[in-house]
């Protein structure tokens, strides 16, 4: 009776741990980001480290001495400027969706991280 008492109690161990692990992978990697509209109604969350996504805004990409600095991304009704000095995803451009990761500071978002998103859908060039 007690080798079978010890039994249970270890796979009961052992049931914890790999449940307590899989709920830690799980929820680490769900990605939850922000639009512009919600992290401008957040003021609890100046200075946090955030995801936001949204679109780059039309001739809003800064350059300095031929490297992209800044931008600003939007969402339809809020506009958000963005520092960033790093590597850009090769699909980067004006009009493309992105997510960025980083801490407000002032009056720009100090990216960390800038992500473009693919299109849903595949579009075949024009034809000429």
């Amino acid at each position: 009776m007690r080798a079978s008492r010890k039994l249970a109690a270890g796979l009961a161990v052992i049931v914890a741990a790999i449940t307590a692990a899989a709920y830690a992978g799980i929820r680490s990697a769900t990605v939850y980001y922000l639009t512009p509209a919600e992290f401008a109604s957040r003021p609890d969350l100046r200075g946090a480290h955030v995801r936001l996504a949204g679109t780059v805004l039309p001739g809003s990409v800064r350059t300095q001495e031929g490297r992209i600095v800044g931008f600003a991304i939007g969402d339809g009704t809020t506009r958000l400027d963005v520092d960033y000095d790093g590597p850009l995803p090769d699909l980067f451009g004006e009009g493309r969706e992105v997510l960025v990761e980083g801490r407000s500071g002032g009056a720009a978002l100090q990216a960390t991280r800038v992500i473009t998103t693919h299109p849903t859908e595949y579009q075949e060039r024009p034809r000429r």
